[in-house]
């Protein structure tokens, strides 16, 4: 009888190459920020008692995230594959696509989850209008359901 081998499958975080390097630079960020906030709690740990000591505690909440989020960042880098449009004539993960609706035209980028940023037209490969309008072409339309209930659009341009 065969053993069965269990190979523990990593997860592969698609995004684009600016999404890529945003991580990046926050990590940068993270790890020259952090000996300050390694000094501002060794200072406050000399100023006495522990227990009461305001600074001490926020120091090492701050060391805490941070190092939190930098074990994140390392991870999440370490398993990112770029994903990018390509010129392909159809929506992809990193594509620029113009739409049109009753309401008007709206333009915006297909990225991940973790960059989506609707302010800054950045919407989810994973959200309603993002997932749908993934594998389409110029001139095709799409049906979204919403919320508020079914919204129809037409891909005017895709970049």
């Amino acid at each position: 009888m065969k053993k069965k081998i269990n190979i523990k499958r990593r997860p592969v975080y698609h995004m684009t190459q600016q999404g890529l390097d945003d991580l990046k630079r926050e990590e940068e960020n993270l790890i020259k920020r952090r000996p300050q906030v390694v000094i501002n709690m060794s200072n406050a740990r000399e100023q006495g008692d522990l227990s009461e000591n305001a600074g001490y505690h926020a120091a090492k909440e701050e060391l805490g995230k941070i190092d939190s989020r930098l074990r994140e960042l390392n991870y999440i880098i370490r398993f990112a594959q770029v994903t990018t449009s390509s010129g392909q004539p159809q929506v992809n993960m990193g594509s620029t696509v113009e739409i049109e609706s009753e309401v008007g035209t709206n333009k915006f980028t297909i990225v991940s989850a973790m960059e989506a940023d609707p302010t800054k037209g950045k919407i989810s490969d994973s959200s309603p209008i993002g997932s749908a309008l993934l594998g389409k072409k110029v001139g095709e339309k799409v049906e979204v359901q919403m919320p508020a209930g079914k919204a129809s659009y037409k891909i005017v341009e895709v970049s």
